[in-house]
This record gives C-alpha cells, structure tokens and sequence, in this order.
C-alpha cells in the first residue's frame, strides 16, 4: 500500500498560493475599511460625486450712484473667489459661468464671464475672478435687469451709510467625469449671500468687510 505523502518540490508552490492568499484577504479587508471609514468614496464612484467648494476672497464696490432722474443703480463691482474639486478620483469640467450681484435678493447686476474652460482635477483648486458693471443709462439693456423701483430707494438711502449689504450669485454649467465611463452635465447655483460692505459714503467704494474667506452655498442639480 502506497502511502500519502508531499514532495518537497511543492513546498514553494504552496507557499506561494498561501502568500497570494494572504494578499487577497489584506487588499479586501483594507478595501472594506476605506469604504467603511470613508463611505464618500463609494458614494463618487457610483455616479453621486460632491458639488465643488467656493469662497469669496474679496468683494468691492466702485462708483456706487443712484440716478434719481432714470431711477437706476450705476455701479462696479469686482468678486473674487476660490473654486475647490473635493472629490477624491472625479475631475470637475466648469463649461460657462454667469456672475450675478444682488440687493436684498433682487439681482441688479448682471456678467457673463468668458466662455473659457476650467478643468479642477481630484481636490484641485482654482482662483475665479470677474467684474459686473451696471450703468445708468443701460435702462433698455437687455443684459442687465430692470433695476425695481424700491429697489432703487432703498440703495439710495443705503448709499450714505458706512456698511452696505450685497449677495453674489452664479450660474455654472459644467461637467463631471468619475471615470472613463462615467460622466454627467450638471448645472449650479453657488449663493454667497449678505456680505457686508465696509463703505466710504463720499467716494461711492467700499470692500468686503471680512478678511476670512466666506463659504458659499453651491446647490447642484443633473442637467
């Protein structure tokens, strides 16, 4: 009767399969551990990646006037921000952009920024900057709002205070890719609401009064 019996020769084979073995089980339980700890990622990878991150840096106003003869706003105002990708493996595609200041919620001021594209890769950020110019006379000007009436008497008494309020707005269309077969259009709304303006009343220009950043609030939606 032939006995049972292993050749030495196998040993390294066994050892092997068992080291590979050993392996798997490691990348599985480190991999379940990530997702665990960090269900975000999961949630990216299966189509849900995160709106990006924006924070104004600077807000001021120029040649703030109130014609009472048009009852319209003339004024300049310069926005800088900070646009931020926080996903982990998504690239964020910003195809158009239409910046927006408001009064009180009521947008006075309107600016199409350039049709230039900005790619953000994984937790890549990016410095976004553009100007509204809102003139008195551009009454019929389709591209700027119809400034409201209580609109303008409300600016006109604001105009002689040290602080004012204004809101940023902006329209963004874009895309995003979490891997070469998954990418979808989506289109936000960032809203950057109440912030104050330090204002000099006899020189119509004031500044952002905070000198921290200021986080806005980005809504996003499939387009």
């Amino acid at each position: 009767m032939r006995g049972c019996y292993s050749s030495n020769k196998d040993w390294p084979s066994l050892v092997l399969i068992s080291e590979l073995i050993g392996l798997l089980i490691f990348i599985i339980s480190f991999t379940t551990l990530v997702f665990t700890c960090n269900p975000s990622i999961l949630t990216e990878l299966s189509g849900t990646p995160k709106p990006p991150t924006m924070e104004i840096l600077a807000l001021s106003v120029s040649g703030l006037n109130v014609s009472y003869t048009n009852k319209n706003v003339s004024a300049k105002w310069g926005v800088e921000l900070v646009v931020q990708n926080p996903n982990l493996f998504s690239t964020l595609y910003l195809d158009h952009m239409v910046g927006m200041v408001l009064y009180k919620e009521e947008v006075i001021g309107v600016s199409s920024l350039e049709k230039k594209l900005i790619a953000l890769g994984p937790m890549e950020h990016k410095f976004v900057s553009f100007k509204v110019w809102k003139k008195d006379w551009d009454i019929d000007d389709e591209d700027q709002p119809k400034v409201k009436e209580w609109v303008v008497e409300n600016i006109m008494m604001d105009k002689h205070k040290e602080k004012i309020n204004f809101s940023v707005q902006m329209g963004v269309w874009g895309k995003i890719k979490s891997s070469w077969w998954s990418s979808k259009s989506v289109i936000m709304n960032p809203r950057c609401m109440d912030l104050t303006i330090n204002f000099v009343p006899m020189r119509g220009f004031g500044m952002l009064l905070d000198e921290e950043p200021i986080r806005c609030y980005v809504p996003m939606l499939d387009n």
